[in-house]
């Protein structure tokens, strides 16, 4: 099987789980969320085929997101329905969910390369999650209190 099949089964299923996800926890009529997901995933497939077509070394997701900005703005005259629609329908927590746990069995695989990482990625991870975690704090804090909300 190539790689693009393979990397094109594995969307689809991420898809599949999410509409699955977003249905049962949102409470988006599954018609909407397929219909949402799809055009997720189109825009993922579009913004692959820019990237093995357009010379230029710039990471996949730039791709994707210059044809989701495209896709959703005023330029597009169908941009803000779709947007409003359906994808504005999509939970992030859905979408999220199955690709970690794509990632999290793709690193089991690499277990020999997760024990070269040693002690130090634990570190790096702690530094991350804190870092996030009181930086979006203080933000939060401001605006708020910008706001007059606290």
């Amino acid at each position: 099987m190539s790689n693009a099949i393979k990397k094109l089964i594995i969307l689809l299923w991420i898809g599949f789980v999410s509409v699955i996800g977003n249905t049962i926890s949102e409470r988006v009529p599954l018609k909407i969320s397929f219909i949402g997901m799809g055009i997720l995933v189109i825009v993922t497939i579009i913004g692959i085929i820019i990237k093995k077509i357009i010379p230029v070394k710039l990471p996949v997701v730039f791709w994707v997101s210059i044809v989701a900005v495209l896709l959703t703005s005023p330029i597009d005259p169908y941009g803000a329905f779709l947007d409003k629609q359906y994808l504005s329908k999509i939970s992030m927590l859905a979408l999220t969910t199955p690709v970690l746990a794509f990632a999290g069995l793709s690193l089991g695989k690499d277990i020999k390369l997760f024990k070269n990482l040693s002690w130090k990625i634990v570190v790096v991870a702690l530094t991350v999650y804190t870092g996030t975690f009181v930086f979006a704090s203080i933000i939060a804090e401001i605006v708020l209190r910008l706001e007059h909300q606290i």
